[in-house]
Formats: structure tokens, C-alpha cells, sequence
């Protein structure tokens, strides 16, 4: 292998390993938040899809608590959905990256 085919070799490394760190770091950050239709309850999911946040309306003196419980239900899916797009798109445009 002469020098500068060496080098070439050791950039296409250099540059995997940046695009590595790069999804790594979008992984490891990913969070979504959600607020269901009803205002009720907004929930956040970290990168793993578990919840991480939940906020709830002051005034729920009026709703049943199985209204409030699908609306956790619903919009931490939706979240979590989101952040496995995320992750998916971060996964493939790395397996774009790292082919030579």
C-alpha cells in the first residue's frame, strides 16, 4: 500500500469514526415531547422510548381519571413513536455514511 493510499485509508477511517461519534451523540439525545389532543397531559420519552416528563392540566376536577390515563397512554406513543423515527433515520444515515 504506497503513502497515499495509507492516507486515503486513514481519512475514510477518521471520517467513520466522526460520523460514529456524530449518531452516537443524536442518539443518545433524542427525546420527544408530546401534548395530547385534549390539552390534558403533555409526556416526553427519552432515547429509549421511556418516559422522562409528564405534565398535567391544573384543572382536572371534572375529568375522569380513565380520560386522563388514555391521554398519557396516547401521547407518550406518539412520542415515543417519534423518537424511533429519530432514531431510525440517525441509524440509517449513518449506515449511508460508513459505506464505502
Amino acid at each position: 500500500m504506497s503513502g497515499s493510499e495509507m492516507d486515503a485509508a486513514v481519512a475514510r477511517a477518521t471520517a467513520g469514526l466522526d460520523s460514529l461519534e456524530d449518531a452516537l451523540h443524536q442518539l443518545s439525545t433524542a427525546r420527544a415531547r408530546v401534548t395530547h389532543p385534549s390539552g390534558l397531559v403533555s409526556v416526553e420519552v427519552d432515547w429509549q422510548g421511556g418516559m422522562s416528563g409528564l405534565w398535567i392540566a391544573q384543572s382536572l376536577h371534572r375529568v375522569d381519571a380513565r380520560d386522563v390515563a388514555r391521554a398519557v397512554v396516547e401521547a407518550a406513543a406518539h412520542a415515543a413513536a417519534l423518537v424511533s423515527d429519530r432514531r431510525d433515520r440517525t441509524l440509517a444515515s449513518l449506515e449511508g455514511r460508513l459505506t464505502y
